[in-house]
């Protein structure tokens, strides 16, 4: 497939030209309606669906991309409610009082959590009071609209929430993976009310008569009164053992819907018997405040009912997945992300403009957690299956590692084959594996670094380098190598609330912060700031061009540019959305940003 932009035969150096990546179904896991539009959270961060009058109906709306949200995305949740948007997810919350248009990071008391629910206070505008359930914290509450978080877990005895219901404005159920929990104080303290023995409680819903429901990862049906204290199976007319549940949702009308992995159920009767509606896996369902018009989130995008849920349709696809990174191999480049396979964009310019031919990787095993292009014709591709070597062109692979690569994986490398120097890390920093041929042979080394993350590692002809963050601390740290990772030296420290850490081999360049560190001949570093405003630098790549380095730096206010080492820099983002530039890179001769929601800016250099 190949698209084309419309720019001239001669276009301006300083003018961006956009490809926009072909649509690709993605899982979306949160939907948040409000009045003229629909938030929804997947993979990539989050998009809004926004109606456009016409004859069509509502299926004439555009999707439009979200900012970058660094965390929380993948998002899980979100909630709306007036100009205040919440967003959660693996990375924490973030909030927006603008409605969408510019997002912060929220201050948690336990550093970065996983989210699994969220739910306001029904007395929210009164009381500004949120619940959140991680997946290893227990539960967070905020009491000033999203913005701050403090653990209130006291009483349970499981830390995995699995859902949140408010009964009225003090009493609250939690859902864990052992049972059900309650809450007389508006989520402070909490109190067990059924244990479970046959596995986790998976989701809650009020039924009209006040009743509450919860079903179990088995499909188990339990109902309890108004105050969700006494608690007894219901038995359905339809065996749901083995459905697996991922959300339950009681519209408007009393109708009750449960999307499972294997499609949507559908229930008039208090879920004693289940209709099949829609055969695709289903993982939330809203409604929007007396709208009557209901959503679903599936594994491919969205669907639409008007008539409480017995028929659906489909939306647009929305800009959601997570191709969120670039790696350039030659004058090709590769759009990566962990749950989507890479896609691959050969870039071609003739008298119509820029043209893009696009080819997706198939048949890999996913989530990929690491990827490194380590010359014009290899990919090196971590997954739950190990370390792959693959050669594109041809689809011929080589599996250099057996042992399960899960989570973020870092790899690096330095020199060329047959002596190539890989090593592969675990973003844990628990894990480290290196070669010194090319990955024909391994050999695991016990890295120093503690329970820190690894954020950063970088290797060079000379040594390696590596750099860990403490979530808790907020805190940086450089560690060394000179002998191939086998013996570390603990280096510079730094503290910063940005947990990103970009790394450059050429020259080799850290960020931390705002503040670009480029190593001097004589071992030091010097401190050149970037950027300016919200967030710390993203990325730093360079290139050779006519004979000169050139530096680019994505950071806090935008992407830029240095050809004298970092000594000054030059603004290149005229013209882009600040907030949607997901990443960059440079080839021989273009700079490239990628925006969220899927579209590749170019310009020469």
């Amino acid at each position: 497939m190949s698209m084309t932009t419309g720019s001239g035969s001669e276009p301006d150096k300083q003018t961006w030209r956009e490809l926009v990546v072909p649509a690709l179904p993605t899982p979306i896991y949160a939907l948040a309606p409000a009045p003229g539009r629909l938030w929804a959270g997947g993979l990539g961060g989050i998009a809004c669906y926004r109606a456009v009058p016409g004859e069509q109906g509502e299926e004439a709306g555009i999707w439009e991309a979200g900012p970058v949200l660094l965390p929380p995305a993948p998002v899980t949740v979100l909630w709306a409610y007036g100009n205040l948007l919440l967003a959660g997810g693996n990375g924490g919350l973030a909030y927006s009082l603008t409605g969408g248009a510019g997002w912060q990071r929220a201050e948690i008391e336990d550093g970065s959590v996983g989210v699994t629910a969220l739910a306001p206070s029904p007395t929210f505008g009164s009381d500004n009071t949120v619940l959140a359930g991680t997946l290893a914290n227990g539960i967070l509450r905020s009491s000033d609209g999203g913005r701050t978080w403090r653990n209130v877990s006291f009483g349970l005895h499981s830390q995995e929430i699995t859902d949140l219901l408010w009964l009225d404005r003090l009493a609250v159920l939690a859902a864990t993976d052992e049972g059900i929990y309650r809450s007389r104080d508006g989520g402070r303290g909490w109190r067990r009310v059924l244990e479970s023995s046959e596995g986790a409680v998976e989701v809650l819903t009020r039924l009209p008569g006040g009743e509450v429901l919860a079903v179990l990862e088995d499909g188990t049906l339990l109902q309890a009164d108004a105050e969700g204290e006494r608690w007894q199976s219901l038995q359905a007319a339809v065996d749901l053992e083995g459905v697996h549940p991922l959300s339950l949702f009681t519209t408007e009308a009393g109708t009750l819907l449960l999307g499972t992995q294997r499609g949507l159920l559908r229930s008039t009767d208090g879920g004693r018997s289940w209709q099949t509606v829609d055969g695709r896996m289903v993982h939330i369902c809203r409604q929007g405040r007396g709208q009557g018009r209901l959503y679903a989130g599936t594994a491919e995008g969205v669907l639409v009912s008007d008539d409480d849920g017995h028929s659906w349709r489909a939306l647009p696809a929305p800009p959601l997945h997570d191709l969120l990174h670039l790696q350039p191999q030659g004058e090709r480049l590769w759009l990566v992300g962990t749950h989507t396979a890479p896609l691959q964009a050969r870039l071609t310019e003739d008298e119509a403009g820029e043209t893009a031919e696009w080819q997706r990787l198939q048949g890999l095993t996913l989530p990929l957690t690491g990827c490194a292009v380590i010359d014009d014709e290899t990919l090196l591709l971590a997954g739950p299956e190990g370390l792959l070597r693959l050669w594109p062109a041809s689809g011929e692979h080589q599996l250099l590692l057996t042992e399960p690569l899960e989570g973020n994986t870092l790899i690096t490398w330095a020199g060329s084959a047959p002596n190539r120097h890989i090593w592969v890390a675990s973003g844990d920093g628990r894990r480290l594996w290196h070669s010194a041929d090319d990955g024909a042979s391994w050999r695991q080394l016990t890295p120093p670094f503690g329970v820190t993350l690894l954020a950063a590692l970088q290797a060079t002809p000379e040594h390696l380098v590596a750099a860990t963050y403490d979530p808790r601390q907020y805190h940086v740290c450089l560690w060394y190598s000179t002998d191939d990772g086998s013996n570390w030296i603990r280096g510079l420290e730094a503290d910063t609330n940005w947990p990103l850490v970009a790394s450059c081999s050429e020259p080799l360049a850290l960020g931390i912060g705002n503040i670009l560190l480029l190593a001097g001949p004589d071992g030091n570093w010097r401190r050149s700031p970037v950027g300016h405003g919200g967030g710390g630098i993203r990325r730093v790549v360079s290139c050779e061009r006519a004979g000169q380095r050139l530096l680019f730096v994505l950071a806090g206010g935008g992407i830029f540019r240095s050809d004298d080492l970092g000594q000054s820099w030059q603004a290149q983002h005229e013209g882009l959305p600040l907030v949607r530039i997901a990443d960059i890179a440079c080839t021989s001769t273009r700079l490239v940003a990628l925006l969220s929601g899927g579209v590749l800016c170019l310009r020469r250099l």
